[in-house]
Protein backbone atom coordinates (compact mmCIF):
# COMPACT_ATOMS: atom_id res chain seq x y z
CA UNK A 1 0.00 0.00 0.00
CA UNK A 2 0.97 3.50 -0.71
CA UNK A 3 2.50 5.44 2.71
CA UNK A 4 0.38 9.23 2.89
CA UNK A 5 2.72 11.94 3.44
CA UNK A 6 2.59 14.67 4.06
CA UNK A 7 4.74 17.87 5.18
CA UNK A 8 5.80 19.72 8.95
CA UNK A 9 7.62 22.48 9.53
CA UNK A 10 11.31 21.09 10.08
CA UNK A 11 11.90 20.26 13.60
CA UNK A 12 15.30 17.92 13.81
CA UNK A 13 17.78 20.29 11.57
CA UNK A 14 20.81 20.33 13.92
CA UNK A 15 20.41 16.30 14.79
CA UNK A 16 20.27 16.08 11.07
CA UNK A 17 23.50 18.17 10.33
CA UNK A 18 24.85 16.59 13.31
CA UNK A 19 24.53 12.89 11.96
CA UNK A 20 24.95 13.50 8.17
CA UNK A 21 28.41 14.74 8.81
CA UNK A 22 28.31 16.84 5.62
CA UNK A 23 30.89 19.77 6.04
CA UNK A 24 29.34 22.03 2.83
CA UNK A 25 26.20 22.47 5.15
CA UNK A 26 26.37 24.03 9.12
CA UNK A 27 22.87 25.54 11.30
CA UNK A 28 24.12 29.36 10.33
CA UNK A 29 23.77 28.46 6.25
CA UNK A 30 20.41 26.83 6.97
CA UNK A 31 19.16 29.09 9.75
CA UNK A 32 15.91 30.26 7.20
CA UNK A 33 13.64 27.23 8.27
CA UNK A 34 10.95 27.99 5.66
CA UNK A 35 12.15 24.80 3.80
CA UNK A 36 10.10 21.51 4.81
CA UNK A 37 11.06 17.93 5.80
CA UNK A 38 9.16 15.08 4.61
CA UNK A 39 6.85 13.13 7.17
CA UNK A 40 5.59 10.15 6.66
CA UNK A 41 2.57 8.12 8.64
CA UNK A 42 3.00 4.23 8.05
CA UNK A 43 0.41 2.62 7.08
CA UNK A 44 1.49 -1.03 6.74
CA UNK A 45 4.42 -3.10 8.63
CA UNK A 46 7.42 -1.83 7.02
CA UNK A 47 10.85 -1.17 7.71
CA UNK A 48 12.98 2.61 7.34
CA UNK A 49 14.43 1.37 4.39
CA UNK A 50 10.98 0.33 2.62
CA UNK A 51 9.97 3.64 3.43
CA UNK A 52 13.04 4.89 2.07
CA UNK A 53 12.52 2.90 -0.95
CA UNK A 54 8.64 3.77 -1.61
CA UNK A 55 9.08 7.20 -1.10
CA UNK A 56 12.33 8.47 -2.11
CA UNK A 57 14.04 5.64 -4.55
CA UNK A 58 17.00 5.61 -2.01
CA UNK A 59 18.41 4.15 1.27
CA UNK A 60 21.46 5.42 0.83
CA UNK A 61 20.77 7.63 4.49
CA UNK A 62 18.63 4.75 6.21
CA UNK A 63 20.79 4.58 8.97
CA UNK A 64 21.03 8.20 9.69
CA UNK A 65 17.59 8.51 9.58
CA UNK A 66 16.18 5.65 11.31
CA UNK A 67 18.44 7.47 14.21
CA UNK A 68 17.16 10.54 14.23
CA UNK A 69 14.08 8.94 14.60
CA UNK A 70 14.70 7.14 17.91
CA UNK A 71 14.29 3.63 15.64
CA UNK A 72 16.95 0.78 16.31
CA UNK A 73 17.85 -0.01 13.34
CA UNK A 74 16.64 1.02 9.82
CA UNK A 75 15.77 -2.87 9.54
CA UNK A 76 13.49 -2.77 12.31
CA UNK A 77 9.36 -3.20 11.30
CA UNK A 78 7.77 -0.32 12.08
CA UNK A 79 4.22 -0.55 13.81
CA UNK A 80 1.41 1.05 11.27
CA UNK A 81 1.40 4.92 12.40
CA UNK A 82 4.68 5.14 13.21
CA UNK A 83 5.40 9.00 12.40
CA UNK A 84 8.81 8.66 10.12
CA UNK A 85 10.62 12.21 10.14
CA UNK A 86 13.15 12.66 6.92
CA UNK A 87 14.74 15.99 7.34
CA UNK A 88 15.61 18.49 4.39
CA UNK A 89 19.41 17.68 4.45
CA UNK A 90 18.94 14.96 2.92
CA UNK A 91 15.86 15.56 0.48
CA UNK A 92 18.35 17.96 -0.83
CA UNK A 93 21.32 15.82 -1.28
CA UNK A 94 19.18 12.70 -2.53
CA UNK A 95 19.14 12.06 -6.49
CA UNK A 96 16.26 13.08 -7.60
CA UNK A 97 14.34 15.78 -9.86
CA UNK A 98 11.99 18.57 -8.91
CA UNK A 99 9.13 19.67 -11.09
CA UNK A 100 9.99 23.52 -11.40
CA UNK A 101 6.76 24.95 -12.91
CA UNK A 102 3.54 23.37 -14.33
CA UNK A 103 0.54 24.37 -16.42
CA UNK A 104 -2.80 23.13 -17.74
CA UNK A 105 -3.50 19.66 -18.48
CA UNK A 106 -0.39 17.59 -16.81
CA UNK A 107 0.37 13.79 -16.00
CA UNK A 108 2.83 12.50 -13.05
CA UNK A 109 2.79 8.94 -13.36
CA UNK A 110 5.50 7.73 -10.15
CA UNK A 111 4.92 3.72 -9.85
CA UNK A 112 1.61 3.05 -8.58
CA UNK A 113 0.74 6.65 -8.28
CA UNK A 114 -0.41 8.76 -10.68
CA UNK A 115 -1.01 12.47 -10.26
CA UNK A 116 -2.83 15.61 -12.33
CA UNK A 117 -1.44 17.78 -11.85
CA UNK A 118 1.50 17.44 -10.31
CA UNK A 119 2.08 20.36 -7.50
CA UNK A 120 5.33 22.15 -8.10
CA UNK A 121 8.31 21.33 -6.59
CA UNK A 122 7.02 17.57 -6.36
CA UNK A 123 10.16 15.24 -6.76
CA UNK A 124 10.47 13.32 -9.89
CA UNK A 125 12.72 9.87 -9.80
CA UNK A 126 14.35 7.37 -12.02
CA UNK A 127 11.10 5.47 -13.66
CA UNK A 128 9.14 8.41 -13.46
CA UNK A 129 6.50 9.56 -16.92
CA UNK A 130 5.59 12.89 -17.58
CA UNK A 131 2.86 13.19 -20.16
CA UNK A 132 1.28 16.61 -21.23
CA UNK A 133 -2.01 17.14 -22.63
CA UNK A 134 -3.27 19.89 -25.32
CA UNK A 135 -2.62 22.62 -23.05
CA UNK A 136 0.08 21.20 -20.60
CA UNK A 137 3.78 21.95 -19.79
CA UNK A 138 5.85 21.66 -17.32
CA UNK A 139 9.40 22.38 -16.54
CA UNK A 140 12.07 19.64 -14.40
CA UNK A 141 15.20 20.96 -12.64
CA UNK A 142 17.89 18.99 -11.53
CA UNK A 143 20.38 19.91 -8.96
CA UNK A 144 23.22 19.49 -11.79
CA UNK A 145 21.53 22.78 -13.08
CA UNK A 146 19.97 20.57 -15.85
CA UNK A 147 16.33 22.07 -17.11
CA UNK A 148 13.81 19.67 -19.27
CA UNK A 149 10.87 21.66 -20.95
CA UNK A 150 7.94 19.25 -21.83
CA UNK A 151 6.21 20.99 -24.13
CA UNK A 152 1.90 20.23 -24.67
CA UNK A 153 0.83 16.73 -25.97
CA UNK A 154 4.25 15.35 -24.86
CA UNK A 155 5.63 12.08 -23.04
CA UNK A 156 8.84 12.07 -21.05
CA UNK A 157 10.09 8.85 -19.23
CA UNK A 158 13.07 9.43 -16.97
CA UNK A 159 15.50 6.63 -17.36
CA UNK A 160 18.50 7.17 -15.14
CA UNK A 161 19.10 10.30 -12.44
CA UNK A 162 23.13 9.01 -10.82
CA UNK A 163 24.46 12.55 -9.45
CA UNK A 164 25.93 10.48 -6.31
CA UNK A 165 29.34 8.80 -7.72
CA UNK A 166 32.07 9.14 -5.64
CA UNK A 167 34.29 10.55 -8.99
CA UNK A 168 31.57 13.75 -8.80
CA UNK A 169 29.93 12.73 -12.11
CA UNK A 170 26.52 13.28 -12.77
CA UNK A 171 24.60 11.41 -15.64
CA UNK A 172 20.85 12.08 -16.35
CA UNK A 173 18.84 10.08 -18.84
CA UNK A 174 15.31 10.97 -20.27
CA UNK A 175 13.39 9.01 -22.96
CA UNK A 176 10.91 11.01 -25.43
CA UNK A 177 8.44 9.04 -26.57
CA UNK A 178 5.78 11.95 -27.82
CA UNK A 179 5.48 15.53 -28.63
CA UNK A 180 8.49 17.98 -28.19
CA UNK A 181 10.97 18.24 -25.78
CA UNK A 182 13.22 21.23 -24.58
CA UNK A 183 16.83 20.97 -22.28
CA UNK A 184 18.86 23.03 -21.78
CA UNK A 185 22.07 21.82 -19.56
CA UNK A 186 24.25 24.70 -17.78
CA UNK A 187 28.26 23.39 -18.05
CA UNK A 188 29.88 23.38 -14.69
CA UNK A 189 32.82 25.02 -13.10
CA UNK A 190 36.29 24.73 -14.32
CA UNK A 191 37.94 21.53 -12.42
CA UNK A 192 34.09 19.78 -11.82
CA UNK A 193 33.32 16.62 -14.07
CA UNK A 194 30.76 17.33 -16.56
CA UNK A 195 27.21 16.36 -16.59
CA UNK A 196 26.35 13.78 -19.15
CA UNK A 197 22.88 14.29 -20.16
CA UNK A 198 21.47 12.28 -23.09
CA UNK A 199 17.85 11.85 -24.31
CA UNK A 200 16.64 8.80 -26.48
CA UNK A 201 13.84 8.93 -29.13
CA UNK A 202 12.95 6.44 -31.13
CA UNK A 203 15.14 6.65 -34.01
CA UNK A 204 18.23 8.68 -32.31
CA UNK A 205 20.22 9.67 -28.77
CA UNK A 206 21.20 12.77 -28.39
CA UNK A 207 24.09 13.54 -25.66
CA UNK A 208 25.56 16.96 -24.51
CA UNK A 209 27.27 18.41 -21.41
CA UNK A 210 26.40 22.04 -21.89
CA UNK A 211 24.26 23.33 -24.12
CA UNK A 212 20.48 23.77 -25.34
CA UNK A 213 18.60 21.77 -27.70
CA UNK A 214 15.76 20.24 -28.47
CA UNK A 215 14.10 17.16 -29.62
CA UNK A 216 10.91 16.87 -31.90
CA UNK A 217 8.54 13.67 -31.88
CA UNK A 218 6.17 14.03 -35.23
CA UNK A 219 4.80 10.75 -36.23
CA UNK A 220 7.42 8.73 -38.01
CA UNK A 221 10.23 11.63 -37.80
CA UNK A 222 12.47 12.81 -34.96
CA UNK A 223 14.22 15.78 -35.26
CA UNK A 224 16.45 17.52 -32.93
CA UNK A 225 17.86 21.17 -33.63
CA UNK A 226 20.56 22.99 -31.69
CA UNK A 227 20.19 26.37 -30.11
CA UNK A 228 23.43 26.60 -27.77
CA UNK A 229 26.46 24.73 -28.02
CA UNK A 230 27.63 21.40 -29.47
CA UNK A 231 25.74 18.00 -29.11
CA UNK A 232 26.88 14.82 -30.34
CA UNK A 233 23.82 12.54 -31.44
CA UNK A 234 23.75 8.60 -32.59
CA UNK A 235 21.27 6.94 -35.30
CA UNK A 236 21.86 3.45 -35.99
CA UNK A 237 25.30 3.51 -37.31
CA UNK A 238 25.62 7.27 -37.98
CA UNK A 239 27.12 9.43 -35.07
CA UNK A 240 26.92 13.60 -36.11
CA UNK A 241 28.41 16.39 -33.60
CA UNK A 242 25.59 19.71 -34.26
CA UNK A 243 26.82 22.60 -33.24
CA UNK A 244 24.77 25.79 -32.83
CA UNK A 245 21.55 26.22 -35.76
CA UNK A 246 21.88 22.82 -37.12
CA UNK A 247 19.55 20.19 -36.94
CA UNK A 248 18.80 16.66 -38.06
CA UNK A 249 16.02 14.26 -38.63
CA UNK A 250 15.72 10.74 -38.81
CA UNK A 251 13.41 8.24 -39.73
CA UNK A 252 12.65 4.45 -39.78
CA UNK A 253 14.89 3.27 -43.07
CA UNK A 254 15.94 6.96 -44.25
CA UNK A 255 19.24 7.97 -43.97
CA UNK A 256 19.74 11.07 -41.63
CA UNK A 257 19.46 14.69 -42.93
CA UNK A 258 21.11 17.34 -41.86
CA UNK A 259 19.49 20.96 -42.25
CA UNK A 260 20.49 24.24 -41.03
CA UNK A 261 18.12 26.16 -38.81
CA UNK A 262 16.19 29.35 -39.35
CA UNK A 263 18.18 32.64 -38.31
CA UNK A 264 15.66 34.70 -35.57
CA UNK A 265 13.27 37.29 -37.08
CA UNK A 266 13.76 40.54 -36.51
CA UNK A 267 11.42 41.31 -34.17
CA UNK A 268 9.46 44.78 -34.46
CA UNK A 269 9.93 46.29 -31.39
CA UNK A 270 11.97 49.29 -31.54
CA UNK A 271 13.78 51.47 -28.81
CA UNK A 272 15.11 50.50 -25.60
CA UNK A 273 12.15 51.01 -23.66
CA UNK A 274 9.35 48.32 -25.01
CA UNK A 275 5.85 48.76 -23.06
CA UNK A 276 2.83 46.43 -24.15
CA UNK A 277 -0.69 47.08 -22.89
CA UNK A 278 -3.87 45.65 -24.86
CA UNK A 279 -3.54 48.02 -27.38
CA UNK A 280 -0.46 46.99 -29.13
CA UNK A 281 0.44 44.00 -30.88
CA UNK A 282 3.80 41.45 -30.93
CA UNK A 283 5.29 41.60 -34.47
CA UNK A 284 8.32 40.79 -36.18
CA UNK A 285 9.11 40.86 -39.69
CA UNK A 286 8.99 38.26 -42.74
CA UNK A 287 11.69 35.32 -42.51
CA UNK A 288 12.03 33.55 -45.56
CA UNK A 289 12.13 30.26 -45.64
CA UNK A 290 9.52 30.45 -42.33
CA UNK A 291 6.18 29.05 -43.32
CA UNK A 292 4.87 29.33 -39.72
CA UNK A 293 6.06 31.07 -36.91
CA UNK A 294 6.06 30.00 -32.64
CA UNK A 295 5.74 32.75 -30.34
CA UNK A 296 6.50 32.01 -26.39
CA UNK A 297 6.30 34.38 -23.38
CA UNK A 298 7.41 32.92 -19.95
CA UNK A 299 8.01 34.83 -16.82
CA UNK A 300 11.65 33.62 -16.45
CA UNK A 301 14.61 34.41 -18.69
CA UNK A 302 14.94 30.48 -19.00
CA UNK A 303 11.41 30.59 -20.52
CA UNK A 304 11.03 27.17 -17.96
CA UNK A 305 7.61 29.24 -16.55
CA UNK A 306 5.69 29.87 -19.87
CA UNK A 307 2.70 31.50 -19.88
CA UNK A 308 1.68 31.62 -23.28
CA UNK A 309 2.72 29.46 -26.49
CA UNK A 310 0.98 29.98 -29.78
CA UNK A 311 1.76 28.83 -33.20
CA UNK A 312 0.78 31.60 -36.25
CA UNK A 313 1.16 31.79 -40.35
CA UNK A 314 0.98 35.69 -39.52
CA UNK A 315 3.63 38.12 -38.69
CA UNK A 316 2.14 39.62 -35.39
CA UNK A 317 -0.23 38.70 -32.36
CA UNK A 318 -2.55 40.37 -29.97
CA UNK A 319 -1.05 41.28 -26.44
CA UNK A 320 -2.26 38.73 -24.35
CA UNK A 321 -3.76 39.53 -20.65
CA UNK A 322 -1.11 39.23 -18.60
CA UNK A 323 -0.63 41.07 -14.92
CA UNK A 324 1.39 43.95 -15.45
CA UNK A 325 5.13 43.00 -14.87
CA UNK A 326 8.47 42.02 -16.55
CA UNK A 327 7.97 38.53 -19.14
CA UNK A 328 10.51 37.36 -21.86
CA UNK A 329 9.32 36.91 -25.60
CA UNK A 330 10.70 34.51 -27.79
CA UNK A 331 10.31 34.26 -31.28
CA UNK A 332 11.05 31.74 -33.95
CA UNK A 333 10.08 30.91 -37.29
CA UNK A 334 9.11 26.76 -38.47
CA UNK A 335 10.29 25.87 -42.24
CA UNK A 336 8.50 23.42 -44.32
CA UNK A 337 10.35 20.35 -43.14
CA UNK A 338 8.62 21.40 -39.67
CA UNK A 339 12.27 22.55 -37.69
CA UNK A 340 12.03 25.07 -34.92
CA UNK A 341 13.96 27.38 -35.66
CA UNK A 342 16.67 29.65 -33.69
CA UNK A 343 14.62 32.16 -31.54
CA UNK A 344 14.65 35.81 -31.44
CA UNK A 345 14.86 36.75 -27.96
CA UNK A 346 13.36 40.25 -25.70
CA UNK A 347 12.67 41.62 -22.50
CA UNK A 348 9.22 43.51 -22.40
CA UNK A 349 7.22 44.61 -19.80
CA UNK A 350 3.10 44.40 -19.52
CA UNK A 351 1.26 47.66 -18.75
CA UNK A 352 -1.95 48.36 -17.80
CA UNK A 353 -4.21 51.27 -19.30
CA UNK A 354 -4.71 53.82 -16.84
CA UNK A 355 -7.96 55.51 -17.06
CA UNK A 356 -8.07 59.45 -17.71
CA UNK A 357 -6.57 61.54 -20.74
CA UNK A 358 -4.23 60.86 -23.40
CA UNK A 359 -1.97 63.22 -24.46
CA UNK A 360 -2.42 65.91 -26.91
CA UNK A 361 -0.09 66.20 -29.66
CA UNK A 362 1.25 69.73 -31.24
CA UNK A 363 2.55 69.53 -34.81
CA UNK A 364 4.45 72.22 -36.26
CA UNK A 365 5.94 72.97 -39.41
CA UNK A 366 9.54 74.75 -39.41
CA UNK A 367 10.99 74.76 -43.37
CA UNK A 368 11.13 71.19 -44.37
CA UNK A 369 11.52 70.33 -40.32
CA UNK A 370 8.46 68.69 -38.68
CA UNK A 371 8.41 69.39 -35.09
CA UNK A 372 6.38 66.87 -32.54
CA UNK A 373 5.77 68.20 -28.87
CA UNK A 374 3.29 67.42 -25.94
CA UNK A 375 3.06 70.50 -24.20
CA UNK A 376 1.58 70.34 -20.94
CA UNK A 377 2.98 67.32 -19.74
CA UNK A 378 5.45 66.43 -16.67
CA UNK A 379 6.45 62.74 -17.82
CA UNK A 380 7.62 61.17 -20.28
CA UNK A 381 5.52 60.47 -23.61
CA UNK A 382 6.06 57.44 -26.47
CA UNK A 383 5.74 58.70 -29.64
CA UNK A 384 4.49 56.47 -32.37
CA UNK A 385 5.41 57.35 -35.64
CA UNK A 386 4.32 55.26 -38.95
CA UNK A 387 2.82 55.45 -42.56
CA UNK A 388 -1.15 54.84 -42.19
CA UNK A 389 -3.41 54.40 -39.76
CA UNK A 390 -3.80 50.72 -40.94
CA UNK A 391 -0.31 49.49 -40.49
CA UNK A 392 2.19 49.20 -37.40
CA UNK A 393 4.07 51.67 -36.78
CA UNK A 394 7.56 52.21 -38.10
CA UNK A 395 9.63 53.72 -35.22
CA UNK A 396 9.22 54.66 -31.72
CA UNK A 397 10.17 57.31 -30.11
CA UNK A 398 10.60 58.94 -26.08
CA UNK A 399 9.83 62.47 -24.89
CA UNK A 400 11.09 62.57 -21.55
CA UNK A 401 9.66 66.05 -20.35
CA UNK A 402 6.75 68.01 -21.76
CA UNK A 403 10.09 70.62 -23.05
CA UNK A 404 10.86 68.20 -25.59
CA UNK A 405 10.61 68.14 -28.64
CA UNK A 406 11.33 65.38 -31.66
CA UNK A 407 12.29 67.44 -34.81
CA UNK A 408 12.08 65.17 -38.51
CA UNK A 409 13.13 65.25 -42.06
CA UNK A 410 9.96 63.76 -43.60
CA UNK A 411 9.33 62.43 -47.08
CA UNK A 412 7.40 64.92 -48.22
CA UNK A 413 5.89 62.19 -50.74
CA UNK A 414 4.74 59.93 -48.28
CA UNK A 415 2.09 59.95 -45.74
CA UNK A 416 2.76 60.12 -42.02
CA UNK A 417 0.70 59.49 -39.07
CA UNK A 418 1.54 59.42 -34.98
CA UNK A 419 0.26 58.67 -32.21
CA UNK A 420 1.38 59.46 -28.77
CA UNK A 421 0.82 57.78 -24.64
CA UNK A 422 1.82 58.71 -21.66
CA UNK A 423 4.33 56.32 -19.45
CA UNK A 424 2.97 56.43 -15.96
CA UNK A 425 5.30 53.96 -14.97
CA UNK A 426 7.16 50.79 -15.55
CA UNK A 427 4.06 48.61 -16.16
CA UNK A 428 1.24 51.72 -16.67
CA UNK A 429 0.44 53.71 -19.31
CA UNK A 430 -2.70 55.97 -20.24
CA UNK A 431 -4.46 55.36 -23.74
CA UNK A 432 -3.23 56.39 -26.85
CA UNK A 433 -4.01 59.44 -28.52
CA UNK A 434 -6.48 59.96 -31.44
CA UNK A 435 -3.98 59.24 -35.06
CA UNK A 436 -2.63 62.87 -36.27
CA UNK A 437 -2.25 62.46 -40.38
CA UNK A 438 -0.05 64.44 -42.36
CA UNK A 439 -1.40 63.72 -46.14
CA UNK A 440 1.61 63.95 -48.54
CA UNK A 441 -1.14 66.07 -50.71
CA UNK A 442 -1.44 68.69 -48.41
CA UNK A 443 2.68 69.31 -47.16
Amino acid sequence: MKSFTQTIKTVSLVAALTVMQMPALSVAENSDQSQEDLVVIVRAAQTVEQVLTEELKSTRFARQIAEINNIASATTVLPVGTTLSIPRPYLDSLDFGRIAYVKGDVTHKQTELVVNPPPKGAQVFDGDIIQTGVDGFVSLSFKSGARVHVQPESRVVITNIDCLSDDGKCAISLEATEGQVGSEVTPRPDGQPPIEFSIETPFLTAAVRGTAFYVDLDGDVNRIGVTKGLVATASGDTNNDLPKGKGLSVADGIAPELVDLLTPPALSLTGDRIILSEQDDIAWQLLDGATTYRADIAADESMAEQLVSLTTDALSFDTPTLAPGDYFLAVAGIDNKNFLGLPARRKVAVAEIEAGQAPELSITRQDDVTVLSVPDNDGPVELLIGNSVNERATSTRILETGSDQLSLNLDPAKDWVFRARKILGSHKVSAYSQYYVYEASTR
